[in-house]
């Protein structure tokens, strides 16, 4: 227990500071707003240069959020969202001073990339250990409750184009709000991927007069198990059966293979199953994110 505590609090720790870094040293200096609280924190500061820090403004917009986030999903979810919280605005803030590097590249097309990733990378891992960095992740999660149809990352992408406007009417620059839209949605694409891409599998179905070697080659040889639908021909008007299978995607190679030596004008059938619960995929009891 004591154990898995440490473990997660370590994996929160280092997500912040890649967050942090992804701020302080791509998206800051470029003036590139990435949504959310941050990117609402780096446009005040342009605007007012006398208020304090990034990191500083990012706890401050926070407050009333995460008395929110309290009332809405208890203490164990604020505090953690608080050591977040104060880890990524500590680094925000002195990691610059500290190390004397203002930007690691002046060039906004890298720095939306290289910065989006990381802050979106870093959102991804902080959702799967149950935390965020306050802010709008509290709002996402709000929203996750009411629509769980809906993914984290396209959520932020429609909460962030109010974002983006207000960023190009304060740098008085459409071409930085363009390249900010650039880091907004390859976080999105990155945070989806760090919080949904190992649920994903691969859904084949296989129509086949030799299925039933098929079926059992596939459970013998792959360890994965299988599912005979029952179906007829549209045309013969024969019943049949259907294998249907929900597998890792390095598996689909092995099927192929298995098709090629026992039927190789089988019918298949190949499509993405985003999320999988059960017997070896995402227990039921996990919770949504």
């Amino acid at each position: 227990m004591v154990v898995k505590f440490l473990w997660r609090y370590i994996i929160i720790t280092l997500s912040s500071v890649l967050y942090a870094i992804g701020i302080a040293f791509f998206l800051n200096p470029n003036q590139l707003a990435p949504g959310g609280v941050s990117g609402i924190a780096i446009i005040l500061k342009k605007v007012f240069p006398f208020l304090p820090g990034v990191g500083m403004l990012i706890l401050i917009i926070n407050i009333p959020i995460l008395i929110l986030g309290a009332w809405k999903f208890g203490i164990r979810f604020v505090l953690s969202t608080i050591y977040t919280l104060i880890i990524s605005s500590v680094v925000i803030d002195i990691a610059p001073s500290l190390t004397n590097i203002t930007s690691f590249t002046n060039d906004r097309m890298l720095a939306s990339i290289i910065g989006g990733g990381l802050f979106g990378f870093a959102m991804g891992v902080m959702f799967r250990m149950e935390t965020t960095t306050g802010g709008m992740d509290v709002l996402v999660k709000l929203v996750k409750q009411k629509r769980p149809h809906l993914k984290t990352g396209q959520i932020y992408l429609l909460m962030d184009v109010v974002i983006l406007a207000a960023s190009a009417l304060a740098f008085h620059n459409i071409e930085v709000a363009l390249f900010a839209a650039i880091a907004i949605y390859v976080s999105s694409v990155v945070m989806d991927r760090a919080i949904y891409g190992g649920d994903e599998a691969t859904l084949v179905y296989i129509i086949s007069n030799r299925r039933k070697i098929i079926a059992v080659r596939m459970m013998q040889e792959l360890e994965v198990g299988v599912t005979m639908m029952r179906g007829m021909g549209a045309y013969s008007n024969h019943d049949t059966e259907i294998i249907m299978c929900v597998m890792r995607k390095q598996t689909l190679t092995k099927v192929r293979n298995i098709l090629k030596e026992v039927d190789p004008d089988a019918f298949m059938i190949v499509t993405s199953a985003n999320e999988v619960f059960g017997e070896g995929f995402k227990s039921h009891f996990k919770s949504e994110i």
